[in-house]
């Protein structure tokens, strides 16, 4: 009974906790509008730079995803859209940052045989295949 009692006090304070939390307000820091990317399922990377690096599932110049940068002031840019060739679709794929600067990605079809690809950005905004 007494192990009862805890959880109901565990659970009351994640509800109180839960509630708490609800009622912050929200503040958008971005918007997408397709041409800049669509869909970014996937969290950020902040990289040594202290910007924000993430990905879009689709939207772009070709509606295929995109690579983007954002400063702790909102302000984005668009580093690379996805044409097929080089990658479709980096589907909720976080970035991961090397020690030199470099992140690596992944995207869920295009490339050369269609199935995908792993690519590289440089921290000027390049695109590599990490092949």
């Amino acid at each position: 009974m007494k192990r009862i009692a805890n959880l109901a006090k565990r659970a009351a304070g994640f509800v109180l906790c839960a509630a708490a939390a609800i009622a912050l307000p929200a503040q958008t820091f971005f918007s997408f509008d397709g041409t800049d990317g669509a869909y970014p399922l996937a969290a950020f990377v902040q990289a040594t730079n202290r910007y924000l690096y993430g990905t879009t599932e689709a939207g772009g110049t070709s509606d295929l995803g995109t690579v983007f940068r954002i400063t702790p002031g909102g302000k984005l840019t668009t580093l690379h859209s996805f044409s097929g060739a080089d990658g479709e679709y980096p589907y909720a794929n976080r970035l991961i940052q090397a020690s030199n600067g470099d992140s690596y990605g992944t995207t869920f079809s295009g490339g050369a045989n269609g199935n995908g690809t792993v690519f590289k950005m440089t921290p000027s905004g390049k695109l590599n295949d990490a092949a």
